[in-house]
């Protein structure tokens, strides 16, 4: 009862300095302590899983999110949040036999990464899809041209979202833009400014990108279609609440066989004014 006193106080610190508009993404700051990449705000370690808030602030668009870079354009090395370590490091992700994990297939098309306080929960079927969801933070294809920083929080407007499935698992992938990027896709507004060449062209990537790992053929619902925005901001919005009732303790979470990591000491803003 203590534990939830106090992540109660956590999150409404973090509310209270959220509207009064004091978090800036700019601040939050990465640190290698091999094999772990560390996230800090203001020279305090945060979780970039549950510190960073879901909306993007200092914007007058309801649908901007926050974006964690974990797979920068162009790169392999596949690096994630990890569920169950202190903090919630990124590190790269392991085969099953030990060794690091790389993209096989080709170097990542998208910026790819997760939006923060959002979970897919395995015990709740999607209606979309009918099948649980892969236990981790929603992920996103950031679909700029530049490269993302691994590490880097950017500010996003979501345009779609592809429902995949993996492995019997619902894994939505948001379809969305950097706006703070110079680059013509900050001038996407909706899906149907996506280019058709460019939504095929990560469609069939993340279709047969695992079946070099002998792997199967990955599906999708709605006909390989993605959604439109409205759609895939209310998909967002249920992985927040479902982020949500995890750290209240309604639901729970594990990842290889250990807990996930969901306790915050300090809030990730403190302010002098409160």
């Amino acid at each position: 009862a203590c534990l939830q006193k106090k992540m109660r106080l956590c999150l409404l610190l973090l509310f209270i300095d959220l509207v009064i508009g004091l978090y800036d993404p700019r601040q939050v700051e990465t640190e290698v302590v091999l094999p772990e990449l560390r996230f800090l705000y203001q020279g305090k370690r945060i979780s970039p899983w549950h510190d960073i808030p879901f909306l993007a602030v200092g914007n007058d668009e309801t649908s901007l999110l926050s974006f964690v870079c974990e797979i920068p354009l162009g790169t392999r090395q596949k690096m994630e949040i990890h569920k169950s370590l202190k903090m919630n490091p990124m590190v790269q992700d392991k085969f099953k036999d030990g060794s690091p994990r790389y993209y096989k297939y080709s170097p990542s098309i998208v910026n790819y990464g997760a939006i923060p306080q959002t979970w897919e929960n395995p015990d709740f079927l999607d209606p979309d899809t009918g099948l649980g969801g892969d236990n981790d933070p929603i992920d996103v294809l950031q679909l700029n041209e530049k490269s993302c920083e691994r590490g880097a929080v950017q500010r996003v407007r979501v345009l779609g979202a592809l429902a995949l499935i993996d492995d019997g698992e619902t894994d939505w992938k948001l379809l969305v833009v950097d706006v703070d990027d110079s680059s013509n896709a900050t001038t996407w507004k909706q899906l149907s400014d996506i280019p058709t060449e460019r939504i095929d062209q990560v469609t069939d990537w993340f279709r047969v990108y695992k079946m070099i790992e002998g792997k199967p053929m990955n599906k999708y619902a709605f006909n390989d279609k993605p959604v439109d925005a409205q759609h895939a901001l209310r998909v967002a919005k249920q992985t927040h609440e479902h982020w949500q009732a995890l750290i209240q303790g309604k639901a729970s979470c594990t990842f290889k066989k250990e807990a996930c990591w969901v306790q915050r000491e300090v809030p990730l803003i403190e302010s002098d004014e409160l």
